[in-house]
């Protein structure tokens, strides 16, 4: 668990200061989605929650770094999985809103984030409430990490959330 948040803190640095780099290649969507899945599994039965993935176009790939993508992806899962009440539902889609991007869509039956939170879930060491936060420590850099990863490969994070009845992400 140290070792994680260590990494975190070590991988927003070198956002931060631009060392990062990115091996754009082709990535199929349906793979990277059923690989995300396959390592939340355990999770999600733990805490009885309902997981759906949906149908992607078996062809659907995106320009992106394969392991970037897949921590956006896990970081996102993990998230719902962290702030959705057992017994609640998460739903993974993807979807084309326009034709030359595609949108991967994490909803969840969480607890939600207040309107006034929503600007500042994505800066860095930022935890809306440390209530819900404090069996599962972190350091607040998840979202704010994701958010740059996305914006390092020419796409964004964005979010939408209603408080008691979930939270909806959308990797563009």
């Amino acid at each position: 668990h140290l070792l994680g948040l260590i990494n975190q803190v070590l991988n927003y640095t070198r956002i931060e200061t631009g060392s990062l780099r990115y091996d754009m290649t082709r990535v199929s969507v349906a793979e990277a989605l059923a690989e995300a899945e396959a390592l939340i599994v355990p999770q999600v039965r733990a805490k009885r929650l309902a997981y759906t993935l949906g149908e992607c176009e078996p062809t659907l790939a995106v320009r992106a770094d394969r392991e970037k993508l897949q921590q956006i992806l896990l970081n996102l899962l993990s998230n719902a999985i962290k702030f959705t009440p057992a017994d609640g539902r998460i739903t993974v889609t993807c979807a084309r809103p326009v034709a030359d991007r595609v949108a991967l869509i994490v909803d969840d039956t969480g607890v939600g984030i207040d309107a006034d939170k929503l600007a500042v879930i994505f800066e860095p060491f930022v935890q809306v409430d440390a209530k819900l936060t404090r069996r599962q420590e972190g350091v607040g850099l998840g979202l704010a990490i994701s958010r740059d990863l996305a914006r390092g490969m020419g796409g964004d994070l964005l979010v939408a959330s209603t408080p008691g009845l979930g939270s909806t992400f959308t990797l563009v």
